[in-house]
């Protein structure tokens, strides 16, 4: 692939890093917010699932910026 390509390939790529991350956020606040009848330690999960795939969208950000 040509530079040019690639270099729009990365910012496409980027963008939808970006709103995975948000969509990411967006469920993170809802499990703060969840009613008290759920079980704490399933939510407990979901936040720390849900909190390695930001960092993991965020990884790949970076990774996409400095390539």
């Amino acid at each position: 692939m040509d530079i040019t390509g690639r270099l729009a390939t990365i910012q496409h790529e980027i963008g939808h890093a970006e709103n995975e991350k948000l969509q990411q956020e967006q469920i993170l606040g809802l499990f703060w917010e969840h009613p008290p009848a759920l079980d704490p330690e399933v939510v407990g999960n979901m936040i720390q699932l849900t909190r390695g795939r930001i960092r993991g969208l965020e990884d790949g950000i970076r990774a996409l910026l400095a390539e």
